[in-house]
């Protein structure tokens, strides 16, 4: 198990980087793109969720 824990981290920081600059290509408020880069940042694994679950195609969310 130990040897898929650097593949792992290598994936959420790729997927981090691309939601962080879909983020900031959006045309949503500046304040609001703060937000949501803070929240990826902070919290990888489950700000990636979040962000995927708001602005996924079923995303209820206004980003």
């Amino acid at each position: 198990m130990e040897s898929l824990s650097g593949p792992f981290a290598i994936l959420v920081l790729v997927l981090d980087i691309l939601a962080i600059v879909q983020v900031w290509r959006s045309s949503i408020e500046v304040g609001r793109k703060v937000i949501w880069s803070l929240v990826i940042v902070l919290l990888p694994v489950v700000g990636l969720i979040m962000w995927a679950a708001a602005a996924g195609p079923f995303g209820k969310a206004r980003l």
